[in-house]
Protein backbone atom coordinates (compact mmCIF):
# COMPACT_ATOMS: atom_id res chain seq x y z
CA UNK A 1 0.00 0.00 0.00
CA UNK A 2 1.34 3.40 -1.00
CA UNK A 3 0.98 6.96 0.25
CA UNK A 4 2.01 9.99 -1.80
CA UNK A 5 3.26 12.87 0.34
CA UNK A 6 3.50 16.16 -1.56
CA UNK A 7 5.07 19.11 0.26
CA UNK A 8 7.81 21.52 -0.79
CA UNK A 9 9.05 21.94 2.80
CA UNK A 10 11.73 19.28 3.08
CA UNK A 11 12.02 19.24 6.87
CA UNK A 12 8.28 18.82 7.42
CA UNK A 13 8.00 16.26 4.61
CA UNK A 14 10.85 14.20 6.05
CA UNK A 15 9.34 14.36 9.54
CA UNK A 16 5.94 13.26 8.24
CA UNK A 17 7.46 10.36 6.31
CA UNK A 18 9.30 9.27 9.46
CA UNK A 19 6.11 9.48 11.54
CA UNK A 20 4.13 7.44 9.02
CA UNK A 21 6.89 4.86 8.67
CA UNK A 22 6.97 4.38 12.44
CA UNK A 23 3.21 4.07 12.96
CA UNK A 24 1.90 2.75 9.63
CA UNK A 25 4.50 0.18 8.67
CA UNK A 26 2.19 -1.42 6.11
CA UNK A 27 2.42 1.72 3.94
CA UNK A 28 5.31 2.84 1.77
CA UNK A 29 5.80 6.56 1.13
CA UNK A 30 6.48 8.28 -2.18
CA UNK A 31 7.41 11.98 -2.11
CA UNK A 32 6.74 14.95 -4.39
CA UNK A 33 8.00 18.51 -3.98
CA UNK A 34 5.64 20.32 -6.37
CA UNK A 35 2.18 19.97 -7.86
CA UNK A 36 3.63 19.12 -11.28
CA UNK A 37 5.67 16.29 -9.76
CA UNK A 38 2.60 15.08 -7.87
CA UNK A 39 0.53 14.91 -11.07
CA UNK A 40 3.35 13.15 -12.89
CA UNK A 41 3.62 10.50 -10.20
CA UNK A 42 -0.10 9.79 -9.90
CA UNK A 43 -0.37 9.49 -13.68
CA UNK A 44 2.55 7.08 -14.02
CA UNK A 45 1.99 4.92 -10.93
CA UNK A 46 -1.03 3.04 -9.61
CA UNK A 47 -2.44 1.47 -6.43
CA UNK A 48 -2.36 4.60 -4.28
CA UNK A 49 -3.90 4.35 -0.80
CA UNK A 50 -4.03 8.11 -0.12
CA UNK A 51 -2.60 11.46 -1.18
CA UNK A 52 -1.28 13.84 1.49
CA UNK A 53 -0.94 17.27 -0.09
CA UNK A 54 0.33 20.63 1.15
CA UNK A 55 -2.40 23.20 0.53
CA UNK A 56 0.03 25.92 -0.58
CA UNK A 57 2.52 23.81 -2.49
CA UNK A 58 4.10 25.45 -5.57
CA UNK A 59 1.90 24.99 -8.64
CA UNK A 60 -1.19 23.92 -6.68
CA UNK A 61 -4.15 26.14 -7.53
CA UNK A 62 -5.96 25.16 -4.32
CA UNK A 63 -9.51 24.05 -5.21
CA UNK A 64 -8.80 23.51 -8.90
CA UNK A 65 -5.74 21.43 -8.02
CA UNK A 66 -7.65 19.24 -5.57
CA UNK A 67 -10.38 18.68 -8.15
CA UNK A 68 -7.77 17.78 -10.76
CA UNK A 69 -6.30 15.14 -8.45
CA UNK A 70 -9.76 13.76 -7.66
CA UNK A 71 -10.53 13.57 -11.39
CA UNK A 72 -7.67 11.12 -11.85
CA UNK A 73 -8.35 9.14 -8.66
CA UNK A 74 -11.87 9.86 -7.36
CA UNK A 75 -11.80 6.95 -4.90
CA UNK A 76 -8.39 7.66 -3.34
CA UNK A 77 -8.59 9.68 -0.09
CA UNK A 78 -6.98 13.11 -0.33
CA UNK A 79 -5.66 14.69 2.85
CA UNK A 80 -4.71 18.36 3.04
CA UNK A 81 -1.81 19.39 5.28
CA UNK A 82 -1.45 23.10 5.92
CA UNK A 83 -0.58 25.85 8.35
CA UNK A 84 -3.87 27.63 7.54
CA UNK A 85 -6.63 27.35 10.14
CA UNK A 86 -8.93 29.58 8.08
CA UNK A 87 -12.43 27.98 8.16
CA UNK A 88 -13.03 29.14 4.58
CA UNK A 89 -9.97 27.19 3.42
CA UNK A 90 -11.27 24.16 5.28
CA UNK A 91 -14.71 24.40 3.70
CA UNK A 92 -13.28 24.90 0.21
CA UNK A 93 -10.88 21.96 0.54
CA UNK A 94 -13.51 19.56 1.87
CA UNK A 95 -16.08 20.67 -0.70
CA UNK A 96 -13.51 20.01 -3.45
CA UNK A 97 -13.15 16.42 -2.28
CA UNK A 98 -10.59 16.32 0.54
CA UNK A 99 -11.38 13.86 3.35
CA UNK A 100 -8.94 15.32 5.83
CA UNK A 101 -7.66 18.74 6.88
CA UNK A 102 -4.56 18.46 9.06
CA UNK A 103 -2.80 21.47 10.54
CA UNK A 104 0.99 21.37 10.58
CA UNK A 105 0.86 22.60 14.17
CA UNK A 106 -0.88 19.41 15.31
CA UNK A 107 0.88 17.09 17.73
CA UNK A 108 2.17 13.78 16.41
CA UNK A 109 -0.52 11.79 18.22
CA UNK A 110 -3.22 14.00 16.69
CA UNK A 111 -1.81 13.44 13.22
CA UNK A 112 -1.70 9.69 13.82
CA UNK A 113 -5.33 9.68 14.98
CA UNK A 114 -6.43 11.72 11.97
CA UNK A 115 -4.58 9.50 9.50
CA UNK A 116 -5.94 6.36 11.16
CA UNK A 117 -9.48 7.65 10.80
CA UNK A 118 -9.10 8.71 7.17
CA UNK A 119 -7.33 5.52 6.11
CA UNK A 120 -10.27 3.63 7.63
CA UNK A 121 -12.73 5.53 5.42
CA UNK A 122 -13.50 8.39 7.78
CA UNK A 123 -13.26 12.18 7.68
CA UNK A 124 -11.10 14.34 9.92
CA UNK A 125 -10.49 18.03 10.52
CA UNK A 126 -8.54 19.67 13.30
CA UNK A 127 -10.85 20.28 16.31
CA UNK A 128 -9.67 23.90 16.53
CA UNK A 129 -11.54 24.63 13.29
CA UNK A 130 -15.23 25.35 14.01
CA UNK A 131 -17.41 22.58 12.62
CA UNK A 132 -20.18 25.09 11.87
CA UNK A 133 -17.84 26.64 9.30
CA UNK A 134 -18.44 23.59 7.11
CA UNK A 135 -21.81 22.86 5.57
CA UNK A 136 -23.79 19.76 6.52
CA UNK A 137 -23.62 18.54 2.92
CA UNK A 138 -19.83 18.54 3.12
CA UNK A 139 -19.83 16.51 6.32
CA UNK A 140 -22.41 13.83 5.66
CA UNK A 141 -21.38 10.65 7.44
CA UNK A 142 -19.25 8.20 5.52
CA UNK A 143 -20.71 4.69 5.08
CA UNK A 144 -18.51 3.42 7.92
CA UNK A 145 -19.60 6.24 10.22
CA UNK A 146 -23.24 5.55 9.37
CA UNK A 147 -22.76 1.96 10.55
CA UNK A 148 -21.18 3.12 13.81
CA UNK A 149 -23.90 5.76 14.18
CA UNK A 150 -26.68 3.17 13.77
CA UNK A 151 -25.14 0.87 16.39
CA UNK A 152 -24.65 3.77 18.79
CA UNK A 153 -28.37 4.52 18.51
CA UNK A 154 -29.06 0.99 19.75
CA UNK A 155 -26.84 1.53 22.78
CA UNK A 156 -23.93 -0.61 21.59
CA UNK A 157 -20.63 -0.08 23.37
CA UNK A 158 -17.41 0.67 21.52
CA UNK A 159 -16.29 -2.89 22.22
CA UNK A 160 -19.49 -4.37 20.76
CA UNK A 161 -19.28 -2.12 17.70
CA UNK A 162 -15.66 -3.16 17.18
CA UNK A 163 -16.53 -6.87 17.40
CA UNK A 164 -19.52 -6.63 15.07
CA UNK A 165 -17.73 -4.49 12.47
CA UNK A 166 -14.38 -6.24 12.62
CA UNK A 167 -12.53 -3.10 13.70
CA UNK A 168 -10.17 -2.35 16.54
CA UNK A 169 -11.72 -0.60 19.52
CA UNK A 170 -9.33 2.34 19.07
CA UNK A 171 -10.56 2.81 15.49
CA UNK A 172 -14.18 2.78 16.70
CA UNK A 173 -13.30 5.46 19.27
CA UNK A 174 -11.90 7.63 16.48
CA UNK A 175 -15.12 7.22 14.48
CA UNK A 176 -17.22 8.04 17.54
CA UNK A 177 -15.17 11.17 18.20
CA UNK A 178 -15.67 12.26 14.59
CA UNK A 179 -19.43 11.68 14.90
CA UNK A 180 -19.60 13.76 18.08
CA UNK A 181 -17.70 16.57 16.37
CA UNK A 182 -19.96 16.44 13.33
CA UNK A 183 -23.12 16.52 15.44
CA UNK A 184 -21.67 19.24 17.67
CA UNK A 185 -22.46 17.25 20.81
CA UNK A 186 -20.26 16.46 23.78
CA UNK A 187 -21.23 12.90 24.70
CA UNK A 188 -22.74 9.65 23.45
CA UNK A 189 -26.14 10.29 25.07
CA UNK A 190 -26.64 13.50 23.09
CA UNK A 191 -25.36 11.73 19.98
CA UNK A 192 -27.82 8.86 20.42
CA UNK A 193 -30.73 11.30 20.66
CA UNK A 194 -29.68 12.86 17.37
CA UNK A 195 -29.01 9.42 15.95
CA UNK A 196 -32.58 8.35 16.62
CA UNK A 197 -33.87 11.47 14.88
CA UNK A 198 -31.52 10.79 11.97
CA UNK A 199 -32.57 7.15 11.57
CA UNK A 200 -36.26 8.04 11.76
CA UNK A 201 -36.05 10.49 8.85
Amino acid sequence: MKLLIADDHELYRDALVMLITQHFSEYSCTEATSFDELIQRIQTEQDWSAFIVDLHMPGLNFVAGIKQIKTHFPDVPLIVITSSDNPEDTQSAMAAGALGYILKSMKNEEIIQALTLILNHGISIHPAIPSEAVSNNTFDFTPRQQEVFAMMSKGASNKRIALDMGLSESTVKIHVRAILNTLQVSNRTEAVLKAKQYLDT
